[in-house]
């Protein structure tokens, strides 16, 4: 009797734990999650509209939207918890991007947030390198330098057809000739990684230059400890 008993518990205890994981997968297949944010102009920092599309890892297309004209504003939403999607900018006004993610697994209803900066098809548009790519008076790239010019790297791989410059600023003004020398090898170490990375040569041109950036000078005041002015790296389309 006490072995049967203990036979039923068992049972029940079974019986209990698949339930719950059944119930828990069902609620997994049910629950949808949102995505919001904003679209910004890489350039000029402004919201824009610009139509997107949503694709799972099946390559099928789940959601397509437009963000808003004012606010740059998105939603989409019947993303599944542990879904890997990708947004596609498909707007002939931009140069074509792709921004992957992943939702992490959840039984309840989440809204996620992040915002995306896309690049303005447009000739002469300049791309500043937020992080620079080299350390004060040096001409080789900095270490960690691959991974923040991965972003450019991909737009020049999805856009076969851009052609572009790169113009590189000294850090100083305090020698003409040997700025020139300096950004000359600036360009021409950024010019090699593009390279090495398969975008085509005949794609590429340099600019150097021996004076510090008009657009972003040389501070007059004393900066904070460790802090140092580094000259600017832009990069320009000449043709798409």
């Amino acid at each position: 009797m006490k072995k049967i008993i203990k036979l039923s518990i068992a049972f029940s205890i079974i019986f209990l734990i698949s339930s719950f994981f059944v119930f828990s997968q069902l609620n997994l297949t049910n629950t949808v999650v949102s995505l919001t944010g904003r679209f910004i102009d890489e350039i000029s920092k402004k919201p824009v509209a610009v139509v997107i599309e949503v694709f799972d890892d099946n390559n099928k297309v789940v959601y397509s939207t437009k963000s808003n004209s004012l606010t740059g504003e998105y939603y989409i939403t019947g993303l599944k918890p542990g879904g890997k999607y990708t947004i596609k900018i498909t707007d002939f006004k931009y140069f074509k991007q792709n921004f992957s993610f992943e939702i992490p697994y959840t039984d309840k209803y989440v809204e996620y947030s992040r915002d995306f900066q896309i690049k303005p098809k447009e000739k002469k548009a300049k791309f500043f390198l937020q992080v620079p790519p080299f350390e004060l008076n040096k001409s080789r790239l900095r270490y960690g330098a691959d991974f923040f010019l991965q972003d450019m790297l991909k737009t020049l791989k999805d856009n076969p057809k851009i052609k572009f410059e790169i113009v590189c600023y000294p850090d100083n003004n305090n020698n003409y000739n040997n700025n020139k020398i300096l950004t000359k090898e600036r360009c021409l170490a950024l010019k090699k990684f593009f390279e090495d990375n398969e975008i085509k040569s005949d794609r590429i041109t340099i600019k150097e230059n021996e004076k510090t950036d008009p657009l972003n000078p040389e501070p007059t005041t004393k900066r904070a400890k460790g802090k140092r002015y580094i000259g600017s790296t832009y990069i320009i389309i000449k043709t798409y």
